[in-house]
């Protein structure tokens, strides 16, 4: 049975449009076969990296602090899929699922590998990674504000790419809730089917894809009706 690990890494946890995003999309792996968990990255106790190498030293694979990364990891080592669902905050994940990633230094090995033209580190002897799916979106109506993200995640992969990229600009359109029937069902029809996908074929088919990549609304719309709620906010 393919296990789909989801971290939602909203600070607005499931009142969200990370939440929003999804919902459709792991009930849609749910319903082809998959068993999914999801974890709210905010109510979760995960320290940041000290960066002592303590997991890498005095006590290889473990990390001297006492939150709940060690369940977390071990969680993360029987997954299929790793999905990372984040709010684009400065150009980037939000900062607790941020420190989530880098507390999995853990599951790596020390040493420096040359692979073609890059040194990386392999994942520790015995060690089991999941394929990476990002799910992000962001207050801007246009999809460049990914690059950097995107860049991020291609580097953690190797230059593979993850096994699926759901970019959705303009998200405060939706309202920070799932709801199905009303004006964006095509957007989560086509999540749903994307979860579906990833289970059943590993990846996203081309026609999924070109319709998660349509714009919610036009900039121009989607900007006017922001500052119109800005404006009515701060008078």
């Amino acid at each position: 049975m393919t296990r789909v690990l989801a971290l939602n890494g909203s600070p607005r946890g499931v009142r969200s449009n990370t939440a929003a995003i999804l919902t459709p999309f792991l009930e849609g792996a749910r319903e082809a076969g998959a068993r999914v968990e999801t974890l709210i990255v905010r109510d979760l106790d995960i320290g940041f990296c000290q960066g002592c190498f303590t997991c890498w030293t005095s006590t290889p694979g473990v990390c001297c602090q006492k939150d709940d990364m060690a369940g977390i990891l071990d969680k993360f080592q029987v997954a299929d899929y790793a999905v990372f669902a984040t709010p684009l905050y400065h150009y980037g994940m939000a900062a607790k699922l941020k420190a989530l990633l880098e507390r999995t230094l853990p599951l790596l090995d020390p040493h420096l590998v040359r692979r073609g033209r890059v040194t990386t580190h392999d994942p520790r002897k015995g060690v089991r990674f999941p394929r990476l799916v990002l799910v992000s979106n962001c207050g801007f109506p246009e999809r460049d504000h990914f690059r950097s993200l995107v860049e991020q995640f291609r580097q953690l992969t190797e230059g593979r790419g993850p096994a699926a990229t759901i970019l959705v600009p303009a998200g405060e359109a939706l309202g920070r809730r799932y709801s199905p029937g009303g004006p964006f069902d095509w957007f989560y029809k086509a999540l749903h089917r994307a979860g579906a996908e990833l289970v059943k074929e590993g990846r996203l088919s081309p026609e999924t894809q070109e319709i998660l990549a349509r714009p919610l609304v036009p900039p121009e719309v989607y900007n006017e009706a922001a500052n119109r709620s800005f404006d009515s906010t701060l008078t």
